[in-house]
């Protein structure tokens, strides 16, 4: 299936509005985070368990994180 439209840009836009007010209004907007990575600007949906998921990706902000706090461990040792 091809998707076209007159203004495509205006068509996504719309698309994620639509959505990101779907998203806000549902009963999963309490779980909305902002990630705790120095630098990361992300938000995601916690869908973890206990709902206390710090960062937008375990592989890159969280690893990071990891890493930042062990080796300020290893230098206080």
């Amino acid at each position: 299936m091809q998707w076209t439209a007159p203004d495509p840009i205006a068509a996504v836009l719309a698309t994620v509005a639509r959505d990101a007010l779907d998203l806000v209004t549902s009963p999963t907007a309490a779980r909305i985070r902002r990630c705790a990575g120095d630098s990361c600007r992300a938000y995601f949906v916690d869908l973890s368990r206990p709902g206390n998921r710090r960062w937008c990706s375990m592989d890159t902000c969280g690893n990071r994180a990891k890493k930042r706090n062990l080796r300020a461990r290893e230098m206080s040792a």
